[in-house]
């Protein structure tokens, strides 16, 4: 443990060397409001005598104040933005939704301009003039339309930034970096008759902006300054090299200040004994319990007291899965306390989730005027299923109503519901509004219809009633804040703000902020010092946040005026952790090991650097490694799933084999039999998403749909090329267009991504039919059938089990006796993919997939015949331009007979192990199926 005093308790006993007539005199600006309540308890714990306790602010507050301004919610901005736009383009101007897209960009840009004291004139011109650089002609054609609009929105950028600060300022209001820029100018000019202190004490601030250093710096030369860093050598030192990026904001400040040597710079990392332990571990849940049981190690096994001990969350997004993690009693029994700076986010609500659900159904009706007053089944399923939603009416979508198709009319939807709160939901989501406007008043019903509920009332749900008061006044300041121009605002417009303002609320954890385990972000650390520290979320891309700077300003042009840059952010999150570690003697920082993830697999650069510069800097600096695989104590992680099968699986199985395994079925096993388990027998329902465009399984279907329709005619005799061709010439694009109907529903199929696939499968028909006529002119054949069912029994353990499925196509030469079993497939298939090695491959690799299905359809014809033939297996890819058919290829020296049998032998071993009560059903070895399985979160994977 850290003997010496902390930053903050420093602070005081200089604040308690001051008299009270100079404390009455003095500001002290700080960070955070957090930094305010542990600098009071060490003013109240070092205090011997009565003193005038003196102003704190944060810098926020300070800047506001000097301003003069109110600082106005961001979404303010954007609408008048709005406004403005609409003035500026007249008949020319974009609907509310989109302008919604680019607001957030601009005023971000122009913020960063403001904090930067940049010259926005000429930043905005030198930018019109670098894309008026791209798009030049060197030919001097003339600029299309598109370029000339293009240009015309970064020439105009300037008039938007002018407008927008002038109107807002005229209402003595501004947006954050606005104030700002006014608070640094008045003070540049020296116009400081508003300031009632004669004395300001900054406490622990890293970088500043542009603005906030013009300020201080005033500040110095009109009044008394003290401007107090926490740093250590280690990155710190005005004579370093090579300069250590976590140091460079306080080697600015200090140079500007004109100050050599600071006040109580340590040497803390590179002298003081500590332990760093790095542990990586695969998931968030995974991080969640790791950090419970060092918590339980520390506070209950070895019995150490929880002051001074801090969780910090790196990833903000881990919080509910820790406090479900983290002991509540310590080693006397006595509660655990923790203190959640963070609050609970509203964003992981079933308030939330409910709002998304619904605006994603309105949004997806909206977007396609052919399905005006249709729903999406599967959206509606999803918000159905919504808690909250639940407890309103205690069922979902599919206990009334059959979800057989994609869309249905809100009116068939209701009138299947029963009588009861059901029928009243859906009127409250699909009736009682003419526009999007009217989502708020809607929603609002629905809000006062949960606050009856006696489900509130009870323990386990002790955080709605919170939720439900946040999501009130989130409703208010929609209203306030959207004010006249909600007849505007469409659905996409809609979403974008409310999930905007939702995402911001949190729920008040409310704690005792001076005692307990302390858990925060790693912004709600700054001036706080801990002896122990747990660290989550400490992998690249979240500790350094990295990736793409969304700006219409580029790189260069930021760089040349003094813009913020992802380096910035960077050394910004380095001083943040290197100063956490300073006063710490124990840390324990995890990282998710999992790749392939978001933020997954990479420890962050950070933890290198502390293992390969400062371990070898600090002799009594222990740093360890530790990668955690094997489930942990008091966690319910599991990496393997193999669920085992008991006497009630056995029947159910046995129910299926009476029924049918189909080859697709037998394919799933062969590729993973935990996959096989989750889909064919504990039909874990997969929820569909909604499909704004075509997507594979429709495509598929439509293509296979348009072929039956044009070969079924020949069933039974010789097929007619010149026939075939004629009707598909007079009839191809109408049949297509009604299959498309048929499955995907009323689409507009003439515009974006779902034109391109329309016309794909057109041209997949024409150039199949175009090939085949060809070659039946050369080789005519006889359709046996199309889209023909076949079932067979195979006797297996003294019982007859079946093999069903549908043949896409069969036929044979006119004279032969050789018969073709067809399978289309619309995606890639390779001769590889139909060449068997040997028969044991067969039922071992997923590789053979394709060739096993259409064996066992072949087998399945052999059978139900009855009879003795000559059949040909195999697969005809509609993706290749030459559409041939691809045979099965046996291994070689085997006879028709020894074929058939091979397959059945195959069958019958795979049909075993299925029904085998010592088998259970493990997880694939191959990592590749698992990308695209629908049930990797249920295996852990």
């Amino acid at each position: 443990m850290n003997s010496s005093p902390s930053f903050l308790e420093r602070v005081a006993a200089f604040l308690l060397q001051q008299d009270n007539e100079s404390l009455l005199q003095t500001l002290v600006v700080l960070p955070n409001r957090r930094s305010q309540v542990f600098l009071k308890q060490a003013l109240a714990k070092k205090a011997d005598r009565d003193f005038w306790l003196p102003d704190m602010l944060t810098i926020d507050e300070l800047m506001a104040r000097l301003s003069g301004l109110t600082v106005v919610d961001p979404m303010v901005a954007w609408f008048e933005l709005y406004r403005i736009h609409r003035e500026m383009e007249g008949e020319k101007a974009r609907s509310l939704d989109d302008f919604l897209s680019w607001a957030p960009l601009m005023l971000n840009d122009f913020s960063d301009i403001d904090f930067s004291l940049a010259g926005a004139k000429k930043v905005f011109r030198e930018l019109s003039e670098a894309k008026a650089l791209e798009v030049w002609n060197l030919g001097e054609r003339p600029l299309t339309a598109l370029q000339k609009d293009y240009l015309a929105f970064f020439h105009k950028l300037y008039d938007y930034y002018k407008r927008l600060g002038d109107k807002l300022l005229e209402e003595k209001t501004a947006y954050k970096a606005l104030a700002y820029r006014v608070a640094a100018e008045k003070m540049g000019k020296g116009q400081t008759g508003d300031v009632e202190w004669k004395t300001f004490v900054f406490v622990g601030f890293n970088a500043l902006t542009q603005a906030e250093k013009q300020v201080v710096l005033a500040l110095q030369q009109q009044f008394v300054l003290h401007y107090f860093i926490q740093a250590d050598t280690y990155y710190f030192d005005l004579h370093q090299r090579p300069v250590h990026e976590a140091g460079r904001f306080l080697r600015e400040m200090m140079r500007a200040l004109k100050t050599e040597v600071p006040r109580w710079v340590g040497s803390d990392l590179l002298t003081q004994k500590k332990s760093v332990e790095v542990y990586g571990i695969p998931g968030h849940t995974g991080q969640a319990k790791l950090a419970g049981q060092l918590l339980h190690r520390w506070l209950v096994e070895e019995g150490r007291e929880a002051v001074n001990t801090a969780v910090v969350l790196a990833d903000e997004r881990l919080l509910v899965s820790l406090l479900e993690a983290v002991p509540s009693k310590d080693a006397k029994g006595e509660p655990l306390h923790y203190n959640v700076t963070m609050g609970y986010p509203l964003q992981e609500s079933p308030f939330y989730d409910l709002v998304y659900r619904w605006l994603q159904l309105l949004v997806l009706r909206s977007e396609d005027p052919s399905t005006e007053g249709r729903i999406s089944l599967p959206a509606l399923e999803l918000l159905l299923q919504n808690p909250l939603a639940e407890m309103l009416t205690g069922m979902r979508l599919s206990d009334f109503y059959p979800m057989t198709g994609v869309y249905a009319s809100g009116k068939e939807i209701w009138q299947a519901a029963p009588d009861g709160p059901m029928k009243n939901l859906l009127e409250i989501l699909f009736y009682g509004w003419q526009k999007p406007a009217d989502f708020l008043k809607q929603l609002k019903k629905i809000l006062l219809w949960i606050q009856k509920l006696p489900a509130l009332e009870e323990k386990q749900n002790r955080l709605l009633p919170y939720q439900w008061m946040l999501m009130m006044q989130t409703l208010k300041l929609m209203e306030h804040i959207v004010g006249g121009q909600q007849a505007d605002l469409g659905f996409q417009g809609l979403q974008k703000v409310l999930l905007q303002l939702l995402g911001r609320k949190e729920v008040s954890l409310k704690g005792e902020p001076l005692t307990g385990i302390q858990v925060m972000g790693m912004l709600e650390t700054r001036n706080l010092d801990f002896d122990r520290v747990i660290i989550l979320g400490a992998n690249e891309g979240i500790l350094p946040k990295t990736g793409f700077q969304e700006s219409f300003i580029p790189y260069d042009l930021r760089r040349a005026f003094g813009l913020p840059l992802q380096n910035t952010q960077t050394a910004v999150a380095s001083y943040h952790f290197f100063r956490l570690l300073q006063s710490a003697g124990k840390v324990a920082l995890i990282y998710n090991s999992e790749p392939d993830v978001l933020g997954g697999g990479e420890v962050s650069r950070f933890v290198l650097q502390i293992e390969n510069e400062l371990k070898p800097l600090n002799p009594q600096l222990i740093f360890r490694k530790k990668m955690v695989y094997v489930p942990l104590k008091h966690a319910k992680l599991k990496r393997e799933t193999a669920p085992v099968k008991e006497p009630a699986i056995i029947k159910q199985l046995q129910g299926l084999a009476q029924y049918g395994f189909s080859p697709s079925a037998l394919n799933t096993y062969v590729r993973c039999p935990l996959q096989f388990y989750f889909r064919y027998v504990a039909r874990v329902e997969v929820p569909d998403m909604p499909e704004v465009s075509v997507q594979n399984t429709t495509f598929g279907s439509v293509v296979h749909g348009v072929l039956e329709a044009f070969y079924q005619p020949f069933a039974g005799r010789q097929i007619d090329p010149d026939v075939l061709y004629g009707q598909v010439k007079k009839n191809l694009e109408e049949l297509l267009r009604q299959k498309f109907l048929e499955i995907y529903g009323n689409h507009d199929l003439s515009s974006g991504r779902n034109v391109l696939i329309y016309n794909v499968a057109k041209r997949y028909v024409e150039r199949f039919i175009k090939n085949d006529v060809e070659n039946l002119r050369k080789e005519p054949r006889i359709l046996i059938g199309t889209e023909q069912k076949v079932r067979a029994a195979l006797s297996s353990a003294g019982s007859d089990i079946y093999i069903k499925g549908t043949i896409d196509r069969i036929d044979k030469t006119v004279g032969g006796t050789a018969i073709r079993i067809i399978d289309y497939k619309t995606g890639s298939v390779e001769p590889r993919d139909l060449r068997i090695g040997s028969w044991e491959e067969l039922a071992q690799k997923p590789d053979y997939g394709k060739a096993l299905q259409v064996m066992a359809y072949a087998w399945a014809y052999q059978k139900q015949s009855g009879e003795s033939l000559s059949l040909a297996p195999g697969i005809i890819s509609l993706k290749k331009a030459d559409g041939r058919f691809l045979p099965v290829v046996f291994p070689e020296g085997d006879e028709q007979k020894d074929v058939l049998n091979q397959t059945e032998n195959t069958l019958r071993q795979l049909i075993r192990e299925i029904l085998d009560a010592e088998k259970p059903f493990v997880q694939t070895e191959v990592a590749d199926i698992c990308k695209t399985c629908d049930f990797k979160n249920l295996c852990n994977r």
